[in-house]
């Protein structure tokens, strides 16, 4: 890669927040400037008080709900997109992007996070949380013993950042760990990898399921009814990757007849989740308002990095981090 000639003139930051997010998701100037440095212009708008002539003249742009019309119709000189978040499913295909330019996202900013949410969410299930919290809503005391999680196995499916940073702190258990991956190339905290195709061989093995991978066209629904009733009965299963990537009309089918003992759910299909929904009234479900991955201290900050680090790469002719790639749907 040659340094980018978009560069030369300097670089033109147009970033958008949208309004009413929770202020952890708020891009503040600031910041901005904090990890860019003063040779960037910078233009920092809510979605409803966009600043067009700047977004014209705009060779990047960042935000965490991108408007693909908008940047189609008044971007032309876009080189990068950055999006803080890490699923871009809405943003595919990418035949929006002007002609030069790439998606990057931010892969990675949960995984510190979301490696300590995948352990609580692994002990609450050896312990039967979801078991105890059934009960107590239904004001029943029944005591149901539980053994030490050491000596367990936990398939998780999608060896990424996320998957990643579980497997960590799952070994910290004594917990064997089972890994999915695309390429099935080996991973440092992972004990036994494979390739999708494989799943179907490893899922017998599992006490609990732990999902992580992102969701693509190869993804959706991967785990359904028939990988479900494949678990070792009794396992638990924890979905901290999209809601499309499991059935949940299954999930609950099993949890009501008692062949999954409890799972943890952070994602669902509409968020907030509507009063009237199936799941939260399904016995040793933990409804959870997908709050699993970002850290209100530092989310922006990282997303900022990853930023300024491929403004680095760019100048100095090196690789992108981050880019988004039609053909993988990640």
């Amino acid at each position: 890669m040659t340094r980018a000639a978009w560069l030369e003139g300097g670089a033109r930051l147009y970033v958008e927040n949208a309004r009413g997010r929770d202020p952890a998701y708020l891009i503040g100037e600031t910041a901005v400037r904090d990890a860019l440095g003063p040779e960037v212009e910078v233009t920092v708008r809510f979605d409803d008080q966009r600043d067009l002539e700047a977004l014209r003249r705009a060779t990047l742009f960042m935000g965490g709900k991108i408007d693909t019309a908008l940047l189609s119709a008044n971007a032309p000189n876009l080189r990068l997109v950055h999006c803080t978040s890490a699923g871009v499913e809405p943003y595919l295909p990418l035949d929006w992007l002007p002609a030069g330019a790439v998606l990057t996202n931010s892969s990675g900013v949960h995984a510190a996070k979301v490696g300590e949410f995948g352990l609580m969410a692994l002990l609450m299930l050896n312990d039967r949380i979801p078991l105890f919290a059934t009960n107590q809503r239904a004001h029943v005391w029944h005591r149901h013993l539980n053994g030490p999680i050491a000596g367990k196995r936990v398939l998780i499916h999608g060896v990424g950042a996320l998957g990643g940073a579980v497997a960590e702190k799952a070994r910290l258990l004594g917990i064997e760990v089972l890994g999915v991956r695309r390429g099935g190339g080996s991973h440092p905290h992972v004990d036994h990898m494979v390739t999708p195709e494989r799943l179907g061989e490893v899922l017998p093995k599992a006490d609990f399921l732990v999902v992580t991978c992102p969701l693509t066209d190869r993804t959706r629904g991967v785990i359904g009814a028939a990988e479900l009733a494949a678990l070792k009965p009794g396992a638990g299963v924890v979905n901290l990757s999209r809601a499309a990537v499991m059935d949940y009309d299954a999930l609950a089918d099993a949890l009501e007849r008692g062949h999954v003992s409890g799972a943890i759910l952070d994602v669902f299909e509409r968020e907030p989740l509507p009063a009237s929904a199936r799941w939260w009234d399904v016995p040793n479900l933990m409804v959870v308002p997908h709050v699993s991955a970002d850290d209100p201290t530092s989310y922006i900050d990282r997303c900022l990095a990853i930023l300024a680090d491929n403004l680095r790469r760019a100048a100095e002719g090196l690789p992108l981090r981050n880019v988004v790639r039609e053909d993988r749907g990640y």
